[in-house]
């Protein structure tokens, strides 16, 4: 399987090692969006965890090879223009878009709209704390969970602190009682392998 890795960054890097231990892949060509130097082949599979801007080079890329190359996108902060991008692209291609690939956030969506069901009434406040390079705020994750819960993006509590991975917290808050359900991310492989798991798991059924 021949595997594009968008992005040269700390995720990008970490795909492409994890990628690189996968006998899935025989092949994994690694694109800066900045330059858009793409591979004149079609590939298998893309994988994205980059900048927002990058979505250009990818909607074109695929486009020109005739789209139906599976995407897997895990970059947040979009602009307005960049989300029409992103439209577009899912029409031509097979898309799996989140803001979070590990297992256990994927839980913690589940969990914490069953505690809301559970606990109609409560107050719920959304936390997240993320290393100091982060640039949008609050995170993808983040506004996830406020979606599903009903909170405004903007009574999301988002602090910027040293080298800290991840770590999101929601809380419910009812008459002398706190319920707090947390993920604690301890290394961005949970996102590298959840996100090549999910990749090929599209390339199966294309």
């Amino acid at each position: 399987m021949f595997l594009i890795v968008v992005g040269r960054g700390s995720m990008g890097k970490i795909v492409e090692e994890c990628a690189g231990s996968d006998d899935a892949f025989d092949r994994i060509e690694t694109v800066e969006p900045m330059e858009n130097i793409w591979p004149s082949e079609k590939a298998d599979l893309i994988i994205d965890f980059s900048h927002p801007e990058a979505i250009k080079g990818i909607y074109e890329y695929c486009r020109e090879k005739g789209g139906n190359i599976p995407v897997v996108m895990g970059t947040t902060g979009q602009t307005h223009k960049e989300e029409e991008m992103i439209k577009l692209l899912s029409k031509i291609c097979p898309l799996d878009r989140r803001s979070n690939f590990s297992r256990g956030v994927a839980a913690m969506d589940e969990l914490a709209v069953a505690a809301e069901h559970i606990l109609q009434g409560c107050d719920i406040g959304v936390e997240e704390i993320h290393h100091s390079d982060k640039a949008d705020a609050p995170s993808g994750t983040a506004k996830t969970l406020c979606d599903l819960l009903g909170v405004p993006h903007s009574e999301a509590v988002s602090l910027r602190l040293g080298t800290v991975f991840g770590q999101h917290r929601v809380s419910f808050a009812l008459e002398d009682e706190v319920l707090e359900i947390t993920h604690t991310a301890y290394s961005r492989r949970i996102f590298a392998r959840g996100a090549i798991e999910a990749g090929k798991k599209m390339v199966s059924v294309k």
